[in-house]
Formats: structure tokens, C-alpha cells, sequence
């Protein structure tokens, strides 16, 4: 379908409807913009799968304009090779709002630093600069915290489900103490995910929403690996 964009020279936006919905923007059959929800450019497209394994898409001809992100055949070049290797850095670092922490410059502070916060302190892509924290803490360079960006996050909703996890999110304490009240990272990012899908919006959606679908795949991997291991012994 991009392809076919590009080379009949459209204008629109691709709505892409799938486990992490995204769109694609293009003007004269060039890519323009797009990306997940409010998280747009070229990080936002490269780290949307080229390749959803299911769903469904939609495309509307519309007046978009706005500098090419890239040369069409470089862009999709590259969007193929990124899609494979998020795939195996999720593998280690689940997500690139994971806080790790170690003697590296950017996350050498106290507390640690989110893989998204360092890349944007060093004006870098979050491709690379997440694939570079895997590599180090495959080598023992850093470690992750057991924390991640999105606890930061200061929610008031109710939800359409009315749960003691629910009630938590009064706007007055963050999703990382919510955790620290004793809801599991597991549950709160299981809730947080299906508002989302349910049409929860807030600043910070679009980027949340594909860190909470990556960590979600690495915690069943990890879920799955476990019960094999206890199952050979």
C-alpha cells in the first residue's frame, strides 16, 4: 500500500487500524508526517510495525502539506531494518521507557535515566540510542531499575471500570507511586493500555501507548520462557 501511494503520487493520510494504530501521511506520494496518536515524526513511524500482523487500513485524500521526511526508498529501507531490530532490543530493555542506570554518561544519575529521556537530552533518534543502552546492559554496563518514563505520569480518570485501581488515579499521586501503594507495574500498565485502546487521550499518549505494547509482549515472552524452564525440571 505505501508503495502504491508513493508511486501514483497521492495525497492523504493511511490509517493504519491495528494493535498499535497508526498513520501515515503523505503529500505528491512523498512521506510528510504521521506516527501513533499524538507521537509524530520520523522516531514515532519507525517505531510503528511496517508490517502489523493484523488489522485493517483505511486511506482519505486530504490537503496535507510538509517536508519530506525522508527520500521514499530510504525511508522504507529503513523502516523495514528498524522494525526487525526493535524487535530484539525489546528483548532487553522491553521498552524505551525503561529507566536504567550505571556509569554510562545521560543515565549516571542517582535515580537512573528513561532510555526516551536520554535520547531526547542528546538530540539523537530513539532508535539508536535505545539500541545502544541494549548493548550495554547485555554487557553489564547498565541495569535497568525496575521503573519506566510512563510512572511519571499524573492521571485523574475514572475509567468505564469502576476498580480499585481506578479510584487510585485521582490526578494526585502518579502512576509510580500508584505502584508503590501496591498495584502491581503489571496491572497498572494492563489498565492504562485498555483506556487507551478505549479512547483515553492525554499528552504523551501516542508514545505510551507503544511502550506499553512492547513491554506487554517482552513481560509474556519472559511469562513464557519462565513456565518452559520450570517445566523441564
Amino acid at each position: 500500500m505505501l508503495s502504491l501511494l508513493h508511486e501514483t503520487g497521492q495525497t492523504g493520510v493511511l490509517d493504519v487500524n491495528a494493535e498499535l494504530p497508526f498513520t501515515v501521511a503523505f503529500a505528491h506520494g512523498e512521506v510528510v508526517e504521521g506516527g501513533i496518536l499524538d507521537w509524530t515524526g520520523l522516531d514515532a513511524l519507525h517505531s510503528s510495525p511496517m508490517l502489523p500482523e493484523s488489522g485493517s487500513f483505511s486511506y482519505m485524500r486530504r490537503d496535507v502539506r510538509g517536508s519530506v521526511i525522508a527520500p521514499f526508498e530510504k525511508f522504507t529501507t529503513d523502516w523495514a531494518r528498524v522494525s526487525d531490530e526493535w524487535a530484539q532490543i525489546g528483548t532487553i530493555i522491553s521498552s524505551p521507557s525503561v529507566v536504567l542506570t550505571g556509569p554510562l554518561p545521560l543515565y549516571d544519575q542517582e535515580k537512573g535515566r528513561s532510555v526516551r529521556a536520554a535520547a531526547r537530552d542528546a538530540g539523537l533518534p530513539l532508535f539508536d540510542v535505545a539500541s545502544r543502552a541494549a548493548d550495554a546492559v547485555s554487557s553489564g554496563k547498565l541495569r535497568p531499575t525496575g521503573r519506566y518514563a510512563w510512572y511519571g505520569l499524573r492521571l485523574n480518570h475514572q475509567g468505564q471500570r469502576q476498580t480499585a485501581l481506578a479510584r487510585a488515579l485521582d490526578g494526585n499521586v502518579n502512576l509510580g507511586e500508584v505502584v508503590e501503594r501496591g498495584f502491581s507495574a503489571s496491572e497498572v500498565r494492563a489498565y492504562l493500555l485498555a483506556e487507551i485502546r478505549l479512547g483515553l487521550r492525554f499528552s504523551g499518549s501516542g508514545w505510551v501507548l507503544r511502550d506499553l505494547v512492547w513491554e506487554t509482549k517482552h513481560e509474556a515472552a519472559v511469562t513464557t520462557t519462565t513456565a518452559s524452564n520450570d517445566f523441564m525440571f
